[in-house]
């Protein structure tokens, strides 16, 4: 949860400004940005994976 509400901030509406706004690129620049974010989250929860830190966590304590 904390990957995408941070990619979503950090890279989507920051790309979704750079390229609509100062680049002029409008609605294309937006889908874009879009596109980045969904990388960056997929590189992100690739790592994760393979680091197996997930396999640890546990939810309820015995």
């Amino acid at each position: 949860m904390y990957v995408s509400v941070i990619s979503t901030v950090a890279v989507r509406l920051l790309l979704s400004y750079l390229l609509r706004i100062t680049m002029q690129m409008g609605v294309i620049g937006i889908a874009l940005a879009m596109i980045c974010d969904w990388m960056v989250r997929a590189v992100l929860f690739i790592w994760r994976e393979r680091t197996g830190k997930w396999k640890t966590f546990q939810v309820i304590k015995s």
